[in-house]
């Protein structure tokens, strides 16, 4: 692969993904590793090429056939976590009539990365959707270079010898990973984007340096020309001290890939369909309650390493007893962690509206195509300047028309209130 640089141009379009699962491995993983993992890669060579911003000048034209013409409804999407009690991981606004799928599942071998997550929206016809892939941690030690083949993955981390670099993690582990089966697979662009303005599209921001880009792919699904839009930012992650080698001092270092997503369509109308594309995307909201369920597990999974570290077992033969242990006290473990999130619950709603109110950014300056409304749901949301007209009934969901007489409490369902949304200013 040709590793020329991105070119450093001012990002203008629409952006991702819940940095969702931010792990901050804090053990160590020194010693022997192994499990290999496949990888999809495939010969990129114009990383450094530049991509005219994909922006529709106002208008947003839905693929959704079965939403009448001037009105697009949406609704809201909770994503559940199974595994930690059936709580609430995310939700996000979708239209009444696109599918939603996704995937979340723990494996608590993983101790530094133990959950992977994933979502992807789409269009009835299929020819429009946003998805979100699982983050991924680079790990590899400093100065000398470890010995196991690149790609290789221990606790959850992927092994990756001599450090690595953004267009090199997006060619191998996301475009490489999730779209390298596809044929007549290319790299139509790539360009750096303005990593702050990424996170903050999210409600997030930035706790530590990290750059983040976007490539154009292309390729051929069911037969039709499909264009995307591939989203990643790489942390500057950190530098654990390890035990001395005959060198001198060694460090292991971790880095996180996050807000690995995609906005794509088929038959050359991704155009014309980015800013609902960007609209749905960025309305992904993790759930407070959640992360701190999160950070929960992932203090125990810690704790648990180390007394089994303690107990004399070598570091691989750590993480396979670790497990044993865990599924086998999986029930208790969530037993002990209900009645804390009994408590969270009662402050969801608060929680809720400080995480919606807390970017203090501004989408108009950043994304084209979208204005932000007053929400008693999140305090605030974005919606398609397309329409004039937007309803919500509190609840997270919306109705909006370019219709001055449209009324969603007219024949509406019994027992449901709409009311008509102002622009925050």
């Amino acid at each position: 692969m040709n590793s020329r640089r991105f070119a450093d141009v001012p990002a203008t379009a629409g952006f991702e993904l819940f940095a969702l699962l931010r792990a901050r491995p804090r053990a160590s993983t020194f010693g022997k590793l192994g499990l290999l993992c496949g990888l999809a890669g495939i010969p990129f060579h114009c990383w450094a090429q530049t991509m005219t911003p994909g922006q529709p000048a106002s208008a947003v034209r839905s693929p959704d056939s079965a939403t009448k013409p001037g009105q697009l409804n949406f609704r809201r999407h909770d994503f559940i976590d199974q595994q930690q009690g059936g709580i609430r991981l995310a939700s996000m606004m979708v239209p009444t009539t696109w599918k939603v799928t996704s995937n979340i599942r723990w494996n608590y071998a993983d101790s530094s990365h133990p959950i992977r997550s994933s979502a992807r929206v789409e269009s009835p016809d299929g020819s429009a959707w946003v998805e979100f892939f699982p983050m991924e941690v680079f790990t590899w030690i400093e100065p000398q270079k470890m010995p196991e083949r690149f790609g290789s993955k221990v606790l959850g981390m992927i092994v990756t010898p001599g450090g690595i670099s953004l267009p090199k993690a997006m060619e191998h582990f996301v475009i490489g990973a999730h779209r390298g089966k596809n044929p007549n697979l290319k790299l139509v662009s790539a360009r750096r984007v303005d990593a702050q303005k990424m996170a903050q599209a999210f409600g997030g921001t930035l706790s530590e340096p990290a750059e983040a880009a976007v490539a154009r792919i292309r390729y051929t699904v069911n037969g039709r020309t499909a264009d995307e839009d591939v989203f990643a930012m790489l942390g500057e992650g950190n530098r654990i001290p390890g035990p001395p080698g005959p060198l001198g001092p060694i460090f292991e270092r971790h880095k996180p890939l996050v807000y690995l997503h995609t906005m794509g369509a088929t038959d050359g109308n991704l155009e014309s369909v980015y800013s609902l594309l960007t609209l749905i995307a960025t309305s992904m909201r993790v759930d407070p309650i959640w992360l701190q369920q999160r950070r929960k597990v992932q203090d125990y999974l810690n704790a648990e390493f180390e007394r089994i570290m303690a107990a004399g077992y070598a570091r691989i033969a750590a993480a396979g007893e670790m497990s044993r242990r865990i599924s086998a006290n999986n029930d208790a473990m969530l037993a002990r962690m209900q009645a804390s999130r009994a408590a969270q619950a009662q402050r969801e709603a608060a929680s809720k509206a400080a995480a919606s109110s807390s970017g203090g950014y501004n989408f108009n300056d950043y994304i084209r195509g979208v204005e932000r409304m007053k929400d008693p749901y999140w305090g605030t949301s974005e919606h398609s300047d397309s329409k004039s007209y937007r309803w919500t009934d509190g609840a997270g969901n919306y109705r909006s028309s370019n219709d001055p007489s449209f009324n969603p409490n007219v024949g509406g369902a019994p027992g449901t209130t709409w009311q008509r949304m102002e622009a925050a200013r």
